[in-house]
C-alpha cells in the first residue's frame, strides 16, 4: 500500500474540576494538526502550573521546528505498534522522530529541574509534571507517542479502546508484580519531569488507520471515568471539541476530584 496522507483534527479542554482551587494542568494542540501534548503539574505552591506550562512550551517548540527528510511507507493492513527504546532499530525517519521526541521531553525536564535549583529546592523536591503526547510523523501514516508519569494516550479503533501508554506509578508496579498485598496509592508517580536531573521518557511508534481516534488525558479523567464510558463518548461524539467537552463533563459529574484535561484527535485520510 502506498503511503497515505492523513489529517489530524484535534481539540482539547482543561478544567479545574470540582474540588481543586487551581488548575495545574496544561495542554497544547498544534495549529496544523501535527502533534498534541497534555501535562499534569505537581507541586502546589511550588509551581506545578509553571512546570506544566514550561514542559508544553519546550516540547511543542522543538516538535514544531522539526522537518523530516524522507517519506515512510505504511505496511498494508498491519498494526505495526511497537515500543521503542532504541531508535536505531526503527526506519531511519521514524528513528529520528523517536529521538527528537525523547530529546524534547528530556530538554523540558532539564528546564524545569533548573528552575527548581534556581529556587533552592533539593533534588526530588519542588515542581514537576507528567507529560503525554502524540506526534504524527509529517507526511506519514504513523505517529510517535511519548510519555512520563501517569497521563495517558488512548486509541479508539473499530469501537475498541486501547491504552497506548503504561503508567509510571507505584500502583502500576504493584500490578506488574502480581498485585499482592495492600495496593499503594494510585497517584504516587515514579517518573516525571523536573524531579531529577535526568528522565527517560517512553516513546513508541504506532500505525494510523482511517477513522482512528486518539485521546490524551490527565488522570483527572481516567481516574473518574471508566474506560467503557470513555469509549462510548468517543464513539458517539465524532467532533473532537464536543467529545473533549463531554469527557470533561463526565469527569466532573463523577465528582471532579482533580484537574481534568483532555485532547481528542481524529485521523482521516486526505482525499
Amino acid at each position: 500500500m502506498r503511503n497515505t496522507a492523513f489529517v489530524l483534527t484535534a481539540a482539547g479542554l482543561t478544567d479545574v474540576g470540582r474540588t481543586r482551587s487551581r488548575n495545574e494542568d496544561d495542554f497544547h494542540v498544534d495549529a496544523i494538526g501535527e502533534f498534541a501534548i497534555v501535562c499534569d503539574g505537581m507541586g502546589g505552591h511550588a509551581g506545578g502550573d509553571i512546570a506544566s506550562r514550561k514542559a508544553v512550551e519546550v516540547i511543542s517548540g522543538l516538535l514544531k521546528d522539526y522537518a523530516p527528510s524522507e517519506p515512510i511507507t505504511m505496511v498494508d493492513g498491519d498494526d505495526i505498534d511497537r515500543t521503542q527504546t532504541d531508535p536505531a532499530v526503527a526506519e531511519p525517519a521514524v528513528g529520528r522522530a523517536l529521538s527528537v521526541a525523547r530529546s524534547a521531553v528530556q530538554m523540558a525536564n532539564r528546564s524545569i529541574h533548573d528552575l527548581n535549583l534556581a529556587r533552592g529546592f533539593a533534588q526530588g523536591r519542588g515542581m514537576g509534571t507528567t507529560v503525554a503526547g502524540i506526534w504524527r510523523v509529517p507526511g506519514t501514516a504513523q505517529m510517535v507517542t511519548f510519555h512520563a508519569g501517569d497521563s495517558r494516550v488512548y486509541r479508539l479503533r473499530d469501537g475498541a479502546l486501547r491504552t497506548l501508554t503504561r503508567d509510571h506509578s507505584l500502583y502500576q508496579i504493584w500490578l506488574d508484580n502480581g498485585g499482592r498485598g495492600t495496593p499503594p496509592q494510585r497517584n504516587i508517580i515514579v517518573r516525571a519531569l523536573g524531579t531529577g536531573e535526568e528522565v527517560e521518557p517512553e516513546v513508541a511508534v504506532h500505525s494510523l488507520l482511517p477513522d482512528d481516534v486518539v485521546m490524551i488525558c490527565s488522570d483527572g479523567l481516567n481516574g473518574m471515568v471508566p474506560d467503557g464510558a470513555i469509549a462510548r463518548i468517543l464513539t458517539e461524539e465524532r467532533d473532537p471539541a464536543r467529545a473533549a467537552a463531554a469527557l470533561v463533563d463526565a469527569a466532573n459529574r463523577s465528582g471532579g476530584q482533580d484537574n481534568v484535561t483532555v485532547v481528542v484527535g481524529r485521523f482521516t485520510a486526505n482525499a
